[in-house]
Parts: structure tokens; C-alpha cells; sequence
């Protein structure tokens, strides 16, 4: 490092101040300071906070609180754009709602929607979520369109919306460089009882990322590359990079995708980063977060940036007695207050819809002993995080890190100032053990010379044995509250299966809801004749009905809520008829054949002496196949067949034959 006077900020991961300064590009650090900032602790710089304020009464949901709104879409008249790193479920502001009759004639039964999901482009949206629903469930089929907009510099405006919305939106809104959906809905009561639902979206996030390992610019969820990203985009420090130094960044990037063991057996990348974050959070905070992500620090000495990965810190240089200038101040422990023995944390767990958890608790036992008993705590947060695994890694370094207490007030000549904060140094005085440490204090004294600040740090705080130091994740107790909106679809449903040639009504009967938010139950049936469904009475508070008809019938029940909310159909639907039934004599019988139907489960055989359906009466026999023999039968007997196919329900199909023939 030359010697020349530095201005120097940092913004580290995990320890405490050493001064208070200005900004990060040292536009506001005085000639020769050098601080440090928390990337998960107390801010030195405070977060701008939202231009416009969001209240939950004007919008639902604080912007600025932690993890909050990650997967909700908003509508507010103005709000911050947001970034998307590594791949996360996110939403968005929604830009443009529209209402138009769908293709049944029904006013508003179409709803549009486009949500941005990212303020720049993106490498790709996946799935979309309608609620907790995916938009592949089936009870969305033939209901939802989605189109995907990536956020090109040069993209086109929906076409879609352009040739439906009736001049609403037109070819001018392109939204280039942002990322959106435009959602179609045709709303229905059993598809969205509630409404048009929260969208959200699987989104692989910023895909402009320089690696300048390859010299490839793309997508990454390398937390040291997407921070050099984020310090030279337009919507973050706007450096150049020139003003990053990249043999640092390099080694940080590869110390991320560095692999480590976890206690599933598999490998995974040291650090990734998968999250979003608002612009209306401030640089320094965003900033914080990236850093935190990786476990690391983000130093600027010189004007330059230095990217740092949490990893054991190389001795860059051995500090000795001829290195001072003044008295040596050794603090063999910290304060109370600065003391720690467990850890809790909360980062962002994929399989729980991408929502803040907390991480299991780290809580080490030899240090409660050292501590007279008394367990304390310190909470982290982890919003860009996604794997356990890898938070468990960065709280455990967190706590040896604290545990490791010797400070050292260091008073150095201008030899120091090949030093910079976060770099490893070798504390080696006399009557003293070396220990190795880690610049944390930077400053020019006014009597010449630099004040350093050195915390003890050694290789054994980032030791790491997934076998013993992971520990296992419990399932978060879950509360889950009566949703009056939703209601069960019912279970099953059953038809009475007559046993003569011909009848006048047709039982059927349904499973019970179990529900709270009960109401009655729909019931509609379908003679084979007819083509359309037809209700039966008024809402239905039994589970069981005898409904006319002379005929095959179709039924279908539903659940209703009293907030008027319906479930799905439970259905029992008239199976296929016998085709091609043919009969024939057989020893002693008669053999029948024919296709039995793939939707039948047993087969009802009606006989007679004469061609006469009224006189035929059904055998006791009931197979579930074709062919079926006849036995029992006379020589020279002639017997005529009809045939009939029962459901799983219980339901029949129309008679088939008649069909006859003549034993042998």
C-alpha cells in the first residue's frame, strides 16, 4: 500500500465501532480516519428511510421493517424500486389494475395486473404464486395468463394488454430495464373465493453481474460479486471499477464459492446471497446486508474498495515493540455489555414460502460457565441468506470472534501504514505470547504516527465440523387460524346403486366438512339426457339427498362458507356404457363379452327368458371384468343379457344390450 494518508471506512460483519465517521467513499471522513461499521449490529450511519411513508394503515405493511413485504404485492402511489440478488420468491408494487369482461359476457370477470418484480433486468421469473397457490394448481386451469417480462434495455410493451385493455395500456409502456408480470385472472368463486389473490414470483435476480475471474458478465449469487456489482451500478455507489481492487475482490469470490459440508451430507457454496431489498433502505444498509451475507467487510482505503469474505485473515505484517511510538493498552476482556455466549438468528427459509425463521440457537455452554451461569443472547438477522446451513456457519464465527477478547490500543510509527483495517497482523511484544489479531482502528495521530486497533482473531474461529457443529432444524411451531375465505372441498361422495332395470330417484350422499365457517352444501346432478347442470333446492344442510330421476345422472356436491365462499366440486359422473356386448353359447351357459369401461369398477348383468327388459331380473354375480360365463343353464336354454357398469361412486351407467344367445 503506498504511504500516502488514506481515507478509510469500513463496513464490516461483525464488529463493534472503533470510530464515528462519515461516508463510505470518505466524502465525509476527515483526513486519516478510519471507523467501522456492524453489518447486523447498530448502524454508525443511519438508513435513509422511505421517502413516503407506509403505515399499515395506508398500505398494510411497513417497508422498513425487517423481511417485511418480501412476498407482498402493494399498491402505493409512490415507492422505492427494488433489487433482486441469487434466486428468492419476491413481489412488488403492482403498476396497473384493469377490469374487462371475460368470455362468458360476465362484467369484470377478466382482472389484469402487472406487478414489478425488480428494478433492472433479470435473469429469468419462474414460477408465479397466486396466494398460496402455484399457478399450475389445477383449480387455476384455463383461469390465469401470465406473461414474463425480463426487464431488457430494448424490451416491447405487453401485447397482450395492449389488445385488451382498450387503450389502457399501450405500446409506450415498455418498462425496459424492469422486471414485471402482467396477470390475467378469470375470477371465480371456487378459484378465488377471496378475490384477486397476492402475486408473487420465483425470480433469478440481477443478471449483469461482472466476474472478473472469467470476465464473464451474467448472472450470480456470489455475495463478493454481487456487492462489487451494487458499488458500481447506477442504483447504488455509482464507483467505478477502477475503484475496486480486484485481486481482493477475486479472493473473496473465492472464498465464497468455496464448498463446505453440512450435516445432510452434501456440499453447498461457503456464502450465496438470494434475497431482495428496497432501495428506499438506504446504500449503507443495503450494503450491510450484502457484507453480512458473506461474513465479511467492505473497505475503502485510498479511494479504492476492498472486498473481504469471512475466512481466516493472513498476518500481513508482525507488529512489534519497534513499531510503537507510545504506551501499548492491552484489554484483556470486553465490557459486560459487549459480552455474548449464545446466538439467535433469523434468516430466510425457502420451504417456508421464503419467510423469515429463526435459525436453530446457538448456545455454548463453557462460555455460560465463564460467564457465571447466566446465559446472553445476541440476535442476528440474515434477510439475503437462504440456507441454514450456512447461517449456523456465520453464527458460530460470530460468537468465537467475541469470545476471542483481547483489544489492543496499539500506538505505531508511520511504519503502520502499510496496514489496512480488516488485514491480519501478528501482535508480538515483549513479555506477551503473539496472538494474531485483525486491524479493526485506523487513524493518523496529530503527533505523527498511526493509532491502531487490534482484535484478537485466530484461524480456530472459522473451524467448522458439520458432524458437531450443526445442529438440527426443528419445525417452527406453526398457528394456524380459521381462514373464513376458504372452505374444504368434501371428501367423498356416494350414490346408492339400484338394483332393478329401472328406478325413480337416486340416492347420494357426501362426507361432512369440518369447518367452522359452515354453511349448507350445493348439490347439483345431470341427467345423462340433459347437458347442463341443475340445482337441487335451496342450500343443503344434511349430507345426503334423494333426488328424481328416471335416468343415468350425473351429481356434484360443494361446500358453502357463510362469507360466501364455495370449495371445489366433489363429483360422481356416470361411467361409460358397454360397448359392443356380444353373447354366446357356451357347455352349459352362456358366454358374455364386451370393453369394460376404464371408469367402472363392477358390472350389474340383467337376464331374462324373452326379450323383455321388464321382465329380466339382475344376477347375483357381479364381476369386474369381461368376459363373464354364464353357467347353470340347460342345453338348448336361451337366455337375452343386459348389461350395466358401476362406478367407484356407486353410480350406473345406461343399460347395454340386449344381447342373446343359446347354451350348449
Amino acid at each position: 500500500m503506498p504511504a500516502a494518508v488514506p481515507l478509510i471506512a469500513v463496513v464490516a460483519s461483525g464488529v463493534a465501532s472503533a470510530a464515528v465517521g462519515g461516508g463510505v467513499l470518505g466524502a465525509l471522513v476527515g483526513a486519516g480516519a478510519a471507523l467501522v461499521v456492524t453489518a447486523v449490529g447498530g448502524a454508525i450511519f443511519p438508513a435513509r428511510k422511505p421517502s413516503v411513508p407506509t403505515t399499515p394503515a395506508t398500505t398494510g405493511f411497513d417497508a422498513s421493517a425487517p423481511g417485511a413485504g418480501r412476498t407482498q404485492s402493494v399498491r402505493q402511489p409512490i415507492t422505492e424500486h427494488r433489487i433482486v440478488f441469487g434466486r428468492c420468491k419476491v413481489s412488488g408494487p403492482i403498476v396497473f389494475l384493469h377490469s374487462a369482461p371475460d368470455d362468458q359476457g360476465r362484467e369484470d370477470g377478466y382482472f389484469y395486473a402487472v406487478v414489478v418484480l425488480a428494478g433492472h433486468s433479470v435473469r429469468s421469473i419462474g414460477e408465479v404464486w397466486l396466494g398460496d397457490k402455484s399457478e399450475t394448481d389445477a383449480s387455476f386451469a384455463g383461469l390465469v395468463r401470465i406473461d414474463r417480462h425480463l426487464g431488457a434495455p430494448d424490451q416491447a410493451a405487453d401485447a397482450n394488454l395492449i389488445a385488451e385493455t382498450g387503450g389502457q395500456w399501450t405500446a409506450a409502456h415498455r418498462g425496459r430495464g424492469r422486471a414485471y408480470v402482467a396477470v390475467r385472472l378469470k375470477l371465480t368463486a371456487e378459484a378465488f373465493p377471496a378475490g384477486p389473490p397476492n402475486i408473487a414470483a420465483i425470480v433469478e435476480g440481477a443478471d449483469t453481474i461482472l466476474d472478473p475471474r472469467t470476465g464473464q458478465v451474467g448472472w450470480s449469487d456470489n455475495p463478493a460479486l454481487c456487492l462489487a456489482w451494487y458499488l458500481t451500478a447506477p442504483c447504488g455507489w455509482r464507483a467505478s471499477w477502477a475503484d475496486i481492487d480486484i485481486p481482493a475482490l477475486i479472493a473473496a469470490a473465492n472464498i465464497c464459492d468455496e464448498l463446505v459440508g453440512t450435516r445432510r451430507g452434501v456440499h453447498e457454496k461457503r456464502y450465496t446471497v438470494n434475497g431482495r431489498v428496497s432501495l428506499g433502505e438506504g446504500k449503507i444498509a443495503i450494503t450491510r446486508k450484502l457484507v453480512a451475507a458473506m461474513a465479511g467487510a467492505l473497505v475503502v482505503s485510498g479511494g479504492r474498495f476492498f472486498i473481504h469474505a469471512g475466512a481466516p485473515a493472513l498476518p500481513a505484517a508482525t507488529l512489534t515493540s519497534d513499531d510503537l511510538r507510545g504506551d501499548v493498552t492491552i484489554q484483556g476482556s470486553r465490557p459486560r455489555r459487549d459480552l455474548f455466549n449464545g446466538v439467535r438468528a433469523v434468516y430466510v427459509e425457502p420451504a417456508a414460502n421464503w419467510q423469515p425463521t429463526d435459525a436453530p440457537p446457538l448456545l455454548a455452554s463453557n462460555y455460560v460457565a465463564e460467564d457465571g451461569g447466566e446465559a446472553i443472547w445476541r440476535d442476528m438477522e440474515f434477510p439475503l441468506t437462504t440456507s441454514v446451513s450456512t447461517v449456523q456457519r456465520i453464527m458460530k464465527a460470530e460468537l468465537e470472534r467475541n469470545r476471542r477478547q483481547r483489544e489492543v490500543a496499539f500506538p505505531a510509527n508511520l511504519a503502520a501504514l502499510r496496514l489496512r483495517p480488516w488485514e491480519g497482523a501478528t501482535v508480538a511484544l515483549d513479555r506477551l505470547a503473539p496472538f494474531p489479531a485483525r486491524v479493526t482502528g485506523w487513524s493518523l495521530a496529530p503527533d505523527g504516527g498511526v493509532n491502531l486497533t487490534l482484535a484478537e482473531e485466530d484461524p480456530a474461529v472459522w473451524d467448522w465440523n458439520p458432524a458437531v457443529d450443526e445442529r438440527a432444524t426443528g419445525e417452527s411451531p406453526s398457528v394456524v387460524l380459521p381462514n373464513p375465505g376458504r372452505i374444504a372441498t368434501p371428501a367423498s361422495i356416494a350414490v346408492g346403486t339400484p338394483t332393478g332395470t329401472s328406478f325413480a330417484a337416486l340416492a347420494v350422499s357426501w362426507a361432512a366438512v369440518a369447518s367452522a365457517h359452515l354453511a349448507n352444501y350445493e348439490v347439483e346432478f345431470m341427467p345423462a339426457s340433459v347437458a347442463a347442470w341443475q340445482g337441487y333446492g335451496a342450500g343443503q344442510g344434511a349430507t345426503a339427498a334423494s333426488i328424481p330421476t328416471a335416468e343415468p345422472t350425473a351429481f356434484r356436491v360443494r361446500a358453502v362458507a357463510r362469507s360466501g365462499a364455495v370449495s371445489g366440486w366433489r363429483e360422481a359422473l356416470v361411467p361409460a356404457t358397454v360397448s359392443a356386448p356380444t353373447a354366446t353359447g357356451i357347455a352349459g351357459g352362456v358366454r358374455l363379452s364386451g370393453s369394460f369401461p376404464a371408469d367402472a369398477v363392477r358390472l350389474q348383468i340383467f337376464e331374462a327368458a324373452s326379450n323383455s327388459l321388464a321382465a329380466a331380473s339382475k344376477l347375483a354375480a357381479e364381476p369386474t371384468s369381461l368376459f363373464f360365463d354364464r353357467t347353470g343353464l340347460s342345453a338348448g336354454q336361451t337366455r337375452w343379457y343386459w348389461l350395466r357398469v358401476v362406478s367407484a361412486e356407486g353410480n350406473v351407467s345406461a343399460l347395454a344390450g340386449p344381447v342373446s344367445a343359446t347354451a350348449l
